[in-house]
């Protein structure tokens, strides 16, 4: 937590798979643990679509982890059943939206039926959303926080209600309808994204009441960048989608005003760091290094005094899937410099340790990292 207030702590903080986008995939997580020794164990999942895995505490430990995820909903691998269908695996999430991966190489299940693609105003107002409340089970959840708190772990409540606001929108519609109805139908879209924020408040709610004393940070998440730019327009963004984001974490401090807030967004986000300052951002991840204009040297200079760094230690498209051990361990060892000087920040992997990256690899860059530790 001394990270998250921007003083230099006694060590560097290190989290693997305490949030849905610091974690690593399925196949990568299966060959690690073999390769550490260690038993199978069943699978628990952030998100089954992505393959994102909750570690386990064994590896957690092995790895002298810092952070812990908690939440009162557990994905296991046996709780989703995709069926085939012309060579994909299917599924329904609790959504309506339909997921498929080709049944043969396939490494995640992409969204493509949209329950919402083509709908009226009134469809959507009539659609279902699921229930906050009853995703959780608040007393579940305290005890949870509870002993994570006792063991010496900071809480971080590593699953909240959907993804953002602009891509639980996205979903539902399909991408193409939600963009270009952004533009076209804006009031459409509004209401849907008011529709979402609300339930996303009402799960806030729901869960500050049952744990909020023993909970320090909650994820919130929304892609605003590509590789190469914004995601959409800045103006848009500001005009549309920040006002609805300032709401949200107004209503999540009003809640519980010690709660950090950890945003996620992929890709190119150089010009909205200064916007998630201001409407109460207090972390930024994955911290994609690899996009444009996130140049390290540049961020820590002109955002680190404002915002806390979670992300960015190592660059998982080309050098830890790629390059040689000796490699890794210099680029985590150049991050950590930059990134660490004075605090404000917490090292993980920039986004998802994916499927194609070694469990050589996964050990040289933790034991690299907990080296000076």
């Amino acid at each position: 937590m001394t990270a998250l207030e921007h003083k230099e702590p006694d060590l560097l903080p290190l989290d693997f798979g305490s949030t849905p986008t610091s974690t690593i995939t399925k196949g990568a997580y299966t060959r690690l643990r073999t390769y550490l020794g260690m038993e199978e164990k069943p699978i628990e999942f952030f998100n089954f679509a992505a393959q994102s895995v909750v570690p386990d505490e064994e590896v957690l430990r092995r790895f002298c982890v810092d952070t812990r995820a908690v939440s009162d909903t557990k994905v296991l691998a046996d709780s989703v059943s995709p069926e085939r269908v012309e060579g994909y695996d299917e599924f329904t999430d609790a959504w309506g939206i339909r997921h498929r991966k080709p049944a043969t190489g396939g490494f995640y299940y992409d969204p493509y039926g949209h329950p919402l693609r083509g709908k009226n105003g009134d469809e959507i107002g009539r659609y279902p959303l699921p229930d906050p409340k009853e995703l959780v089970n608040g007393e579940a959840l305290r005890q949870r926080c509870i002993t994570v708190r006792e063991n010496g772990f900071p809480v971080v409540l590593g699953k909240g209600f959907a993804f953002g606001l602009m891509h639980t929108g996205a979903y539902l519609l399909g991408y193409e309808d939600f963009l270009s109805r952004m533009i076209l139908e804006r009031r459409l879209v509004e209401s849907l994204l008011e529709k979402i924020l609300y339930h996303k408040l009402v799960f806030y709610e729901h869960v500050l009441q049952a744990a909020g004393e023993y909970i320090d940070i909650v994820v919130e998440a929304d892609d605003l960048g590509t590789q190469r730019g914004p995601f959409i327009s800045p103006d848009l963004y500001r005009t549309l989608i920040k006002p609805l984001q300032a709401k949200l974490f107004r209503g999540i401090k009003q809640m519980a005003s010690h709660v950090k807030i950890l945003y996620h967004s992929d890709g190119s986000i150089y010009e909205f760091i200064p916007d998630l300052i201001e409407i109460g951002a207090d972390a930024l991840n994955p911290v994609q290094i690899s996009a444009d204009r996130m140049n390290p040297e540049l961020l820590k200079s002109e955002f680190g005094s404002e915002i806390t760094f979670w992300g960015g230690g190592i660059d998982t498209q080309e050098v830890l899937p790629k390059g040689d051990i000796e490699a890794i361990r210099r680029s985590a060892e150049r991050l950590i410099s930059v990134f660490s000087k004075n605090g404000g920040y917490v090292f993980s992997t920039v986004h998802n340790i994916q499927d194609d990256v070694a469990p050589e690899h996964i050990v040289a860059l933790f034991d690299e990292v907990n080296k000076g530790r």
